[in-house]
Order: C-alpha cells, then structure tokens, then sequence
C-alpha cells in the first residue's frame, strides 16, 4: 500500500469505529425511556408465562381433573333444572318442549328437567366461562399461547434473516444481484404475505401447515419482500458513508464489510421489521384458523371460530369465547408493536448519538460528502 494510503487509512480508521452502533446500555435505556414499549414488553412476558403456566397447571391443579380442564377434550357444563311449557316466558326457568326432547325424548309439558348450560358463563370454576362445547375457555387460551408464539417467534426471526440477506447482498454486490433481489421483492409485493399464507392454508396444502411452518413460510415472504425493500434503502445509504470508504482504502473485502460494517447497523432496523413480522403473522394465523383452515384445535382464532360457527346449535351466541380469543389476539399482537416503537427509538436515536459523539472533523467530511 502506498505511504499516502496508509496515511489516509490511518487517518479515517477512527471514523470507522465511530460507524459502529451504540452499546447494549444505552439501547436499554433508550428502549425503556419510552413508557409505551415498556407496558409491551410487560404484556409480552405475561403471554410467555402463560405459556409455561398451562402445563404446570395440568399437572398440578388440574392433575385430577384433566376430564374438565383439558382444552380440547375437557367438558364440564353446569347442570339448571327448567320446567318444560308450550311458550318460553321466563327463560331462566323454563324452556320449550322441542327442546327439551332433544335433551329427553319422554318429556312432556309440565315437567321439570335436568338442562346442561352450554356456553356457561364466567364463573368461580370456570373464570372465563365454558364454550359451547363445555371446554374451559381460560384453560384453552392458556393452551392456545405457545402456539401463537410459535408462529410469531419463527415469523419473526426466519424474516429478519431473509430481509437482512437481501440487503446486505444488494448493498455489497450491487449490479445484477441487486437488480435481481430488487426484482423478486417486487414480484412478493403484489401478494402480500398475510393474504398469500390465507390462500395457502385454505389450499391443499393446508393440513401440511403447522405452526411452526406457518410462521416460517410467512417469514420467507414478508422478509423477501416489504423488509427486504425496507433495509435495501438503509444498507445502500450505509454503504456509501465515509468510514465505509475508509474500510475500502484499508482493504477491506466484501465480506469483512458486510459482517464488520453494514450487519451491526442493519440489526436495530431489523429488529422492527422482526416484530412487525409477529403481528401479521399472528393475524394472518388467526385469520386461517377462524375459516377452519387449521388443524390446530387450541388456536386462538378457533376458539374464535367455534364460538361463531357452532352458537347457533345452542342458541345462545358465545360472547365470552369470541371476546376472550379476540381479545388474545389483540393483545398480543398490540403488546409487539408497542415493543417495536420502544425498538423504532433505539434506531433512530442511537444513531442520531452517533453522529453527535463523533469528532467535529468527521461530521464535516461526512457533511462534505
């Protein structure tokens, strides 16, 4: 390397180190500043308690009375006598003679009745009541989080891999592997992720769609394309900053760029598109689930299903299973976008104190450039 070179590199080789992001103490305190992205985290973790809670609870409180509180074969419907009249005029006590055949083929007008209630209220046993299957609906939401978090977690980590891959290949390699990458994002943006994943599960290939190859199917398509296009324009704007030119000068390859320069400041950024993934993912889950798309039975969205589709048979429509599944639902996926604003701070603001932290001289070249 010529002398002048070596002088320049020397020279610029702190401006690299400033391009590095800030520490993990000051992402934490950025992160926490917001109050809102803390009530997100706090809602996160009581899902990820929900989530080892359940099993406790059946082999504990529940050991033996897994007949009532298992969450799909469980049944304990609470038993009111009714007496049987031609015309219903106080529903609380009486009930119709066609329907009490069907709970007794020999009753006649005037008799009293044993009636199971189904879907039974919230109550002392069942604090979320029983839907009209008599299952315990807390014992079902309980069950329903790790599956929801199977979904959300691998949709979140396979498409901030995928997008990251994209952008970092098209910011280093440039020419037709970026035209390339370019092109398929755009392709996978005239069909959203959420809706592609809706048709796929009501397809053929819906039994083959578990949780866990939901989310990373769903992360495959949002990472290739609107978080691959999002972090595209952020790792191009990097890839033309000073320290980076530094780097170049000193030697730097391709590689050592991408892993040592452009990954770190690709991660904040990443982190957002990460929990957005969550919640279309989860949605999009729900949504499949409550067209009985899905062959899990402890999936919120059909605790949703259920409670629409089969009220109708008991003539009573559930409200306590379809607001506590949509409620779930909402929650959860309210609790990562809240997280995400908390993440959105430490992107921006970490960078703007990196460039404020940095020696009057680099700011002018980088001004200057």
């Amino acid at each position: 390397m010529p002398p002048s070179t070596r002088v320049f590199a020397s020279a610029v080789k702190p401006m690299a180190r400033e391009g590095t992001p800030v520490g993990s103490d000051n992402t934490v305190r950025i992160f926490f500043s917001n109050p809102i992205a803390g009530v997100g985290f706090v809602i996160i973790l009581v899902f990820a308690l929900m989530v080892v809670i359940h099993p406790l609870l059946m082999s504990t409180l529940w050991a033996g009375q897994l007949s009532v509180y298992d969450p799909v074969t469980g049944y304990d419907a609470p038993i009111v006598e009714a007496t049987v009249v031609e015309q219903v005029t106080d529903p609380a006590s009486q009930v119709d003679l066609a329907t009490a055949r069907l709970a007794d083929i020999t009753s006649n007008v005037g008799d009293v009745i044993e009636l199971t209630v189904q879907p039974a209220p919230p109550s002392g046993i069942h604090w979320l009541g029983t839907d009209v299957f008599g299952r315990d609906v807390f014992s079902m939401i309980l069950a329903g989080a790790w599956p929801t978090f199977l979904v959300g977690l691998s949709a979140a980590l396979i498409s901030a891999l995928v997008a990251v891959m994209f952008s970092i290949s098209s910011a280093t390699f440039k020419g037709r592997v970026d035209r390339a990458l370019s092109r398929v994002s755009d392709v996978l943006l005239l069909l959203p992720a959420p809706l592609a994943m809706i048709i796929l599960a009501g397809g053929t290939t819906g039994e083959f769609l578990t949780p866990l190859s939901f989310g990373v199917t769903y992360g495959v398509l949002a990472g290739a394309s609107t978080a691959a296009i999002v972090l595209r324009s952020h790792a191009l704007a990097t890839v033309e900053r000073p320290f980076i030119d530094a780097a170049r000068v000193s030697g730097a390859s391709g590689w050592y760029l991408a892993r040592r320069h452009l990954l770190p400041h690709m991660i904040p950024l990443a982190a957002v598109t990460m929990v957005s993934s969550v919640v279309g993912a989860v949605v999009a889950h729900g949504f499949a689930s409550w067209l009985a798309y899905s062959d899990d039975l402890t999936n919120w969205g059909a605790i949703m299903f259920v409670a629409i589709g089969f009220s109708e048979l008991q003539g009573v429509f559930a409200w306590n299973v379809l607001i506590a599944g949509a409620g779930a639902i909402s929650l959860f996926c309210a609790g990562f976008y809240m997280v995400s604003l908390g993440l959105k701070d430490v992107a921006y603001r970490g960078g703007e104190h990196q460039r404020s932290s940095r020696p009057g001289w680099v700011r002018r070249l980088e001004m200057r450039a």
